[in-house]
């Protein structure tokens, strides 16, 4: 376990007696809070601080504390097993509500792909909201003869097996979408070499130090150092343009549809069974949260994009994503 075991994550009003009765107004006879519904409860981060779950965590944290004055949550950093350890003590925990999992693409639909006898699918919690998406972002450094992302394709073409790309680790989104990007361009996966660093950060760094020729990662640490001029960026997985980036193309301009389907993205669950009044009162605070401009500008100063209001049904969402994932896992032959 790592991190900060003090950042809190305030409850919402609805776990308040004021709060409580809106959302018995949504869930129809759901009871007034009492005393017991008030304790103190825990979300589980399956990644360590400082990276884009801490992020997303954080960023939740301060918007409730704003919509609302209530119990708090002590926000758990559990990070063995690729983050199913976190899964399974939010899976194994009380339906009540006072138990989350600030889940991740990688571990909830990546990870049961790859690994289904050890992580926990989406299927066994209660979805209650996607709360971002993080695009990713393929660059080369800005002193490279590459100047598109077909100038890079190509260049991988004429000599397989030369051009180095860094992930964060072999069955990550960075990796996954190299792999892909090379499916869909007609490339065996061996036309390009991996190095695989660990962390998204160290697979920018990687790029910025020569050590690889072109990174394939998420916009959060790509897009500051491309708006510096130290990387060039080629194509994003975003669906439409890049607040950040206008100029930039995505997948799909570019004949790649399929590619926008890797992003990173976040979203908050609980124990399956969780009862209707527990839920109404979550999405009571998470319709606030999603209204709130500064939960807004958070989100995009994470490389995200918020989604709360965007993906109205999320488990459907998280569905889809992990079906893709079980699809290309199989094709890439990328089970262990």
């Amino acid at each position: 376990m790592r991190g900060r075991h003090g950042v809190l994550l305030v409850l919402a009003a609805a776990w308040l007696a004021g709060g409580a009765a809106r959302a018995a107004r949504v869930a129809g006879d759901a009871p007034h809070a009492g005393p017991h519904e008030l304790a103190s409860g825990r979300l589980y981060v399956p990644f360590g601080a400082g990276g884009e779950a801490d992020g997303s965590a954080r960023n939740l944290q301060r918007s409730a504390a704003r919509a609302a004055q209530g119990p708090a949550l002590d926000v758990l950093y559990l990070t063995a097993e690729s983050g199913a350890a976190a899964s399974r003590a939010v899976k194994d925990a009380a339906p009540d509500g006072r138990t989350l999992l600030l889940a991740r693409v990688g571990n909830v639909a990546i990870m049961p792909a790859l690994s289904p006898r050890t992580a926990v699918p989406f299927s066994d919690f209660t979805v209650l909201a996607v709360l971002d998406q993080a695009p990713l972002v393929c660059a080369v450094r800005s002193g490279s003869s590459i100047g598109s992302m077909r100038e890079l394709l190509a260049a991988i073409a004429a000599a397989p097996g030369r051009l180095r790309y860094s992930t964060a680790g072999p069955g990550t989104l960075q990796s996954l979408a190299v792999r892909y990007l090379l499916a869909l361009s007609g490339l065996p996966d061996t036309a390009a070499r991996p190095v695989h660093l660990g962390q998204g950060t160290l697979a920018s760094q990687a790029l910025l130090d020569g050590e690889v020729d072109f990174s394939c990662n998420n916009a959060r640490s790509v897009i500051p150092l491309v708006q510096t001029g130290a990387l060039r960026a080629l194509m994003t997985t975003a669906q439409g343009r890049l607040k950040a980036l206008p100029q930039l193309q995505n997948a799909a301009e570019l004949g790649l549809r399929d590619m926008q389907q890797l992003q990173g993205w976040s979203a908050l669950l609980g124990p399956a069974g969780m009862p209707p009044e527990a839920v109404a009162r979550w999405r009571v605070i998470l319709a606030q949260v999603a209204a709130d401009p500064q939960w807004q500008a958070g989100t995009e100063a994470l490389g995200a994009l918020p989604r709360i209001r965007e993906i109205q049904d999320p488990a459907l969402y998280l569905r889809q994503q992990a079906g893709f994932y079980q699809r290309l896992v199989t094709m890439l032959g990328a089970k262990p």
